[in-house]
């Protein structure tokens, strides 16, 4: 019985422990978001022209760190080859002139508790003037209690703060439970456009993997050795979410 009860703390403690770093990390990931919500102001769309706002996680754009080397979607190998700047550039084919924005917000994913109170960071970016916004969050969250709708929340105030724009959710890159139907729940109740990633989602053929070259900003060659990074979609993923995304929007 004592070897029981010695277990059973010792369980206990490590869900504590793991609690209480999703705790920090959601704490860290506000704390980043405010800043950079303070240091930002208003994005100035374009009055004529085609506007595009991105709003993500790291697959969408992760900014310089000690094990990445560019401010992309993670882990293409250039700025020309992550799905944001692919989409751009088959807008570009339509259009005269087409401003394009990307966001990392993954501090709603993380936050879990109350996501609703993150969802001003989104102000700077969201304007009547975007014809397009796409989502793409999910990988992150882990807390999934209200996640349905959290989901339907952040969607809805982008509609409000947005009303002209398509508004586009991408389906998750990696699974976790049942995050992804909870995510396609949400898309039907607010009648948002879903880009599936059936095929795609978990599939190994679309990660960057370990060893592989990618560039910085200045053209200068990184060899990928972070597992975390590794898991991202390569250049053959991200082509693969962005054709997705185009299919949608040439619908």
């Amino acid at each position: 019985m004592l070897g029981v009860f010695i277990s059973y703390r010792f369980v206990r403690h490590e869900l504590n422990q793991n609690a209480n770093i999703r705790d920090l990390q959601a704490s860290v990931a506000k704390l980043s978001a405010k800043l950079r919500h303070i240091s930002t102001g208003n994005v100035q769309w374009l009055e004529s022209g085609y506007n595009y706002l991105a709003i993500g996680n790291s697959i969408t754009l992760h900014g310089k760190s000690s094990f990445w080397w560019n401010e992309i979607g993670m882990a293409a190998s250039d700025a020309k080859h992550d799905y944001f700047h692919l989409v751009v550039s088959h807008l570009k084919i339509s259009n005269a002139e087409v401003m394009a924005k990307a966001f990392n917000f993954s501090v709603w994913e993380v936050q879990g508790h109350d996501r609703d109170e993150t969802l001003d960071f989104l102000d700077p970016y969201l304007s009547q003037r975007l014809n397009l916004v796409t989502i793409q969050l999910a990988e992150n969250a882990s807390d999934l209690a209200t996640y349905e709708e959290d989901y339907v929340s952040l969607i809805e105030y982008v509609k409000t703060k947005a009303p002209n724009a398509r508004i586009l959710v991408v389906g998750d890159f990696w699974s976790r439970g049942n995050r992804n139907e909870l995510k396609i729940n949400a898309v039907n109740k607010t009648k948002a456009e879903y880009v599936s990633l059936n095929g795609i989602i978990d599939n190994k053929r679309y990660y960057c993997g370990l060893n592989m070259i990618v560039y910085d900003d200045d053209g200068n060659e990184h060899i990928v050795e972070h597992n975390g990074v590794a898991k991202h979609p390569g250049d053959i993923g991200m082509r693969a979410i962005a054709d997705r995304i185009i299919e949608v929007l040439d619908k």
